[in-house]
């Protein structure tokens, strides 16, 4: 029953071990992505920041990823697919550890950007090994379990890292983070022949296709839902102590049940596109966290403490969680629509979009922090109304959009990997 269920899962043959690797990578790197929040009270503290402040570090790491996976993904595009997993993993590894032992704001800076430059090295070749690795009839289990990792992060690896930050001290989450790098690093390091290069897309191709009718306002929206879901996201571990008291263990189960209500809601979201429009999806998903964000505003002036408020805070962060990991599956589908043969190139570009809107989601919810929770709650809902307007914008552009044209950014057949 178990080999079974695996199997559903994961892709068999040869491929099978690589793909749950480069999954694990996923999985240390998502974690590391969303786990700062749960530890950013401590990490500020400690290093003689305010909160707004040290909310800077998750607008950095996203930032830079934002920027730069598009450069990257030009500058290494001739290199061994293998060879730049292991690089990038190696730096994803070192920039952990210095976050671990980092004396000052400054040097965190540094190792949050060196983060987010293995994590935007990392992501796109892992989706791209495991598609080539993977026969043509599972290609789908093989992305799916990549991507899972990111999933999967979100529903044990922040809760795990949180947990493991407050029953001992926030350095030690970066360390069981980068210890994850190094499982990984040394997996795919034995598990992986040298993989040549399929080549990528150049920047103004990249350019070209963002200037889609309905490409750059479907972009804006993915920024502007996403800045929304992590201006409140980041700083939920502050949101929680100051509108009800919660923190420790409690505070774990609240990032717990966001997290395993986000797998659920992934799952939910195939089913959703696949029997509906994927502009209702998305509609949806925006209007509803706008709805949520202001029911979580009404919960920070309620003025509940205990088992009471643990209960129904998790009960909205279930909701929130249940309604906002609608948002991408079906963003993802309308950038493929809008770009026709060039979708593949307008995903890459969907990433940078939600790691910008990530980053300025760490800004708006740091100066919003002075105003009370409940007013950063209300500035989360006033991004999903803006989003809700650049939905319509990029739906009206659909409607007169012409079939997209041009060559598709795709992957050649590599040499499979050891057993």
């Amino acid at each position: 029953m178990r080999a079974r269920s695996i199997a559903t899962v994961l892709p068999g043959g040869a491929a099978r071990h690589p793909v749950l690797l480069l999954s694990l990578g996923t999985f240390a790197l998502g974690t590391d992505a969303f786990v700062i929040s749960g530890v950013l009270n401590e990490v500020g503290r400690e290093l003689g920041v305010s909160l707004g402040t040290a909310g800077l570090l998750i607008t950095v790491f996203s930032g830079v990823y934002a920027l730069s996976a598009p450069v990257l993904a030009v500058v290494t595009g001739n290199m061994c697919r293998r060879q730049l997993l292991l690089l990038s993993l190696a730096v994803f590894v070192a920039a952990n550890v210095l976050a671990a032992v980092a004396p000052n704001f400054t040097v965190m800076i540094l190792a949050r950007v060196a983060a987010a430059i293995g994590g935007a090295m990392y992501t796109p070749v892992a989706v791209s090994v495991a598609a080539t690795l993977a026969a043509p009839s599972e290609r789908g289990r093989a992305l799916a379990a990549v991507a899972a990792g990111l999933t999967v992060a979100n529903a044990l690896g922040v809760p795990l890292g949180t947990l493991i930050g407050q029953a001992f001290q926030w350095r030690v989450t970066f360390v069981f983070v980068a210890v994850l790098g190094v499982v990984a690093y040394v997996g795919l390091h034995r598990a992986l022949d040298p993989l040549p290069s399929p080549g990528v897309a150049s920047l103004r191709q990249r350019l070209a296709v963002a200037t889609l009718p309905g490409v750059p306002a479907t972009l804006l929206g993915t920024s502007l839902a996403v800045c929304g879901i992590f201006t409140l996201y980041a700083y939920l571990a502050w949101f929680a102590g100051q509108s009800a008291g919660i923190a420790g263990g409690a505070l774990t189960v609240v990032y717990l049940i966001f997290g395993l209500v986000a797998v659920v809601s992934n799952l939910t979201a195939g089913v959703l596109i696949d029997r509906t429009s994927p502009t209702r999806v998305a509609l949806l998903s925006i209007v509803g966290l706008a709805v949520v964000y202001t029911g979580l505003s009404v919960f920070a002036g309620l003025g509940l403490s205990g088992t009471g408020a643990v209960v129904t805070l998790a009960v909205l962060v279930g909701v929130w969680s249940m309604i906002g990991w609608l948002f991408n599956p079906s963003q993802q589908q309308r950038l493929l629509t809008a770009a026709g043969p060039q979708g593949t190139i307008a995903l890459s570009l969907n990433a940078s979009a939600l790691y910008t809107g990530q980053a300025v989601a760490g800004v708006i919810g740091g100066l919003m922090l002075a105003a009370g929770p409940g007013r950063l709650a209300l500035a989360a809902a006033a991004c999903e109304v803006l989003a809700v307007a650049a939905l319509a914008v990029s739906a009206l552009a659909g409607r007169r959009r012409t079939p997209a044209a041009g060559p598709v950014e795709t992957g050649v057949a590599f040499r499979r990997s050891r057993a």
